[in-house]
C-alpha cells in the first residue's frame, strides 16, 4: 500500500553533524516529554532522518527553507552512526525533528529495528500525521523508545474527528503519549470552531496539548493571499503582547491553556501515569502567566 506521495530526494553529500562541537549537557529536554523524570531533562540532542514535507497546509512556511515539497531523506547509515553516538555519550532524551517522521512506514521500522537490536534506551519523540501510522510501526516505535508522539489537529472545524478519533485509540493501544497540537484562528474559524477543538481535546484527555494562534507566516500559501502582507517580525512570536492574529483567539488561546491543564481529570490522570512529582511539577507551570 502506497501511504505517501513523498519523493526519495537524498542529501547531496552532506557532511554529518559534528556533535563533539556541542555540550549536550547544557541542553534539557521539554517538560513533557520527561514527565517519568524531571530529574533527567539533560542531556538533550536532536535528529533529522529527514527534512521537508510533501504536504500543502495554507498556513504552513516550511516549504520556503527548500523551495519545493520535495522530501530529502538522509542515508540510513548516517542515522545508525548518530544513533551510535549518542548511545555512548548516555544521552537519553531525543527529538526526531522531522517534519512528520512516519512517512514512510519501511525507514522507521528500519531505524527503530536498529534501535532494538542494539538495546538503546532512549526516551525520544516525533511528529507524525493522523493519517500516516499503523498499529505494526507505532508498536515498533514504542519498542524503540518514541513514548510520545505530536500530531496536528490543528482545528476539528472540518470535523475530521473520525479519522482522529480513530488513531488517537490506536496509538493509545500502543502505549505511546501524545501530544496534540491545536490552533485557533484559522481563517473562516468561529468561536464555536475554537470551543469544539477545546471540547475534543478535553474529550480526549491527552498527556499534553499545546495550544496556538494561527498566523500568517511569511512564506505560507495563507500570507501569499494577503493584499497587505504583515512585515513586523517580532509580532509573529506566539508570546508578543501585539502579536497578531484574530483577538478573540489570542484570548481564547490563554482560556484553553488554563483550562486544559487544570481539569482534576487531567491531574489524575497525570498522577497515574508519571507520579505526583509530574503533577506539581504541572501545577507549577500554571502559576505563570502570559504578558
Amino acid at each position: 500500500i502506497k501511504y505517501t506521495n513523498a519523493v526519495y530526494y537524498p542529501f547531496q553529500g552532506t557532511p554529518s553533524v559534528p556533535w563533539d562541537m556541542f555540550d549536550l549537557s547544557k541542553y534539557r529536554a521539554h517538560s513533557w516529554h520527561c514527565l517519568d523524570d524531571l530529574e533527567k531533562r539533560s542531556p538533550y540532542a536532536v535528529l533529522y532522518t529527514s527534512l521537508n514535507c510533501p504536504y500543502h497546509c495554507s498556513y504552513c512556511n516550511v516549504h520556503t527553507l527548500y523551495g519545493d515539497h520535495k522530501v530529502r531523506y538522509r542515508p540510513l547509515e548516517d542515522v545508525y552512526k548518530e544513533l551510535d553516538y549518542f548511545a555512548q555519550k548516555g544521552i537519553r532524551n531525543l527529538k526526531i525533528w522531522d517534519e512528520c517522521f512516519t512517512l514512510n512506514h519501511k525507514r522507521v521500522e528500519k531505524i527503530c529495528d536498529y534501535i532494538i537490536d542494539n538495546d538503546y534506551k532512549f526516551n525520544i519523540w516525533a511528529y507524525a500525521r493522523l493519517k500516516q501510522v499503523n498499529p505494526i510501526m507505532l508498536s515498533r516505535m514504542w519498542m524503540a523508545g518514541i513514548r510520545w508522539i505530536a500530531y496536528g489537529f490543528e482545528s476539528t472545524k472540518d470535523k475530521k474527528s473520525v479519522q482522529a478519533l480513530e488513531t488517537v485509540l490506536l496509538t493509545k493501544e500502543c502505549g505511546l503519549n501524545i501530544n496534540a497540537n491545536f490552533m485557533f484562528g484559522l481563517p473562516g474559524e468561529t468561536l464555536d470552531d475554537m470551543k469544539a477543538s477545546l471540547e475534543f481535546a478535553i474529550q480526549q484527555n491527552f498527556e499534553w496539548a499545546n495550544f496556538q494562534v494561527a498566523l500568517p507566516y511569511p512564506g505560507s500559501a495563507w500570507w501569499d493571499s494577503l493584499e497587505e502582507k504583515p512585515t513586523d517580525w517580532a509580532r509573529f512570536s506566539q508570546f508578543h503582547p501585539n502579536m497578531y492574529g484574530n483577538p478573540e483567539a489570542i484570548k481564547f488561546r490563554e482560556y484553553a491553556f488554563r483550562t486544559y491543564f487544570t481539569r482534576p481529570e487531567y491531574l489524575d490522570m497525570i498522577g497515574s501515569k508519571f507520579g505526583d512529582k509530574a503533577v506539581r511539577h504541572i501545577e507549577e507551570m500554571l502559576k505563570w502567566q502570559i504578558k
